[in-house]
């Protein structure tokens, strides 16, 4: 627009100095000229039509430089009307999305407030020292009344099944050798007792969890005297170990696919399939707790231990 206006400007300057330069005489004149009816009359009417002819164009094209700035200025109104409603409807997407996301935060929050609870409410029912609650204590004393053909505290601990189970660095079976290494009373070891949490449901999420809370609640020289079998394969607990980024060398787990180890030690339950913990020492299940919940299961290990030890000491 700026330069529109300075072309303005130079044409009519132009059309100015066209006129002052039709009113100068000639440079050699006729004596017509000089005549009493013809001094300048005739050029001078003919000069000032063109001159307000370019007059008429100046103006015609100040209208049109005007009018297209108008529609301009309009122009940018309604794209400024048209950028704020979009950044409207952005903002109130953006307001909608983050109302969204609030929420999945506040049922997240909720979630795990309830699991806090519901943890809390688990352990309560064990005393600070116990490592089985009213309700398995009961239920182990009412399956040795009623002959239940399970193994319970003190009987001897099989052997054998450990060497059919299946490592998840290797793949392979753990065979004779590494049963001899695994058990502690069968060669010398820092440790006289052996930490067994078993579960024969595939994937199961309680065993998951529980491995979870075991890593975080558990002391390291209990984690280092634990194993965890399962019936899911070498490869599948390979995966989620590594979607969980828990290290192959941080804890134990071995596969029992064909569930022989869990039936050796009465592990697959008469009713259902749970959770189930054995403490191993000197060729014996010293320890045993079912059923194990896996909020509770970091507590459960390690009374199960200081019950063993304490009685060791007697």
């Amino acid at each position: 627009w700026r330069y529109l206006d300075i072309l303005s400007s130079l044409l009519l300057t132009l059309g100015y100095l066209s006129h002052c330069t039709a009113l100068l005489p000639s440079a050699e004149p006729t004596s017509a000229a000089f005549g009493p009816r013809h001094y300048g009359h005739h050029h001078d009417g003919q000069d000032w039509r063109l001159y307000g002819k370019s007059l008429n164009k100046q103006a015609e094209l100040r209208r049109k430089m005007e009018l297209a700035k108008k529609q301009k200025s309009g122009g940018d109104n309604n794209a400024t009307n048209e950028s704020s409603k979009e950044g409207g409807e952005k903002s109130h997407d953006a307001a909608k999305l983050s109302a969204d996301e609030i929420k999945q935060r506040n049922d997240r929050l909720r979630f795990e407030e309830l699991l806090k609870k519901s943890s809390s409410t688990v352990l309560n029912d064990y005393s600070s020292d116990g490592y089985l609650n009213a309700k398995q204590e009961e239920a182990e004393i009412s399956a040795q009344r009623s002959g239940i053909d399970r193994i319970f505290e003190g009987d001897p601990a099989p052997v054998d099944c450990f060497q059919d189970l299946h490592t998840v660095q290797t793949q392979n079976k753990l065979g004779k050798k590494g049963t001899e290494r695994l058990l502690p009373w069968m060669h010398f070891s820092e440790k006289d007792y052996l930490i067994c949490l078993c579960d024969p449901r595939a994937q199961s999420p309680e065993l998951r969890q529980s491995v979870k809370n075991i890593l975080a609640e558990l002391p390291r020289d209990l984690q280092e005297a634990l194993i965890v079998i399962n019936a899911d394969s070498p490869a599948e607990n390979r995966r989620w170990m590594k979607r969980n980024e828990i290290s192959e060398n941080r804890i134990r787990v071995f596969s029992d696919e064909s569930k022989e180890w869990m039936r050796s030690f009465t592990a697959l339950g008469e009713k259902r399939w749970s959770m189930t913990m054995f403490v191993l020492a000197n060729g014996r299940c010293q320890k045993i707790a079912r059923e194990v919940d896996e909020y509770a299961v970091a507590r459960v290990i390690q009374n199960a231990v200081e019950s063993y030890k304490s009685e060791k000491r007697l």
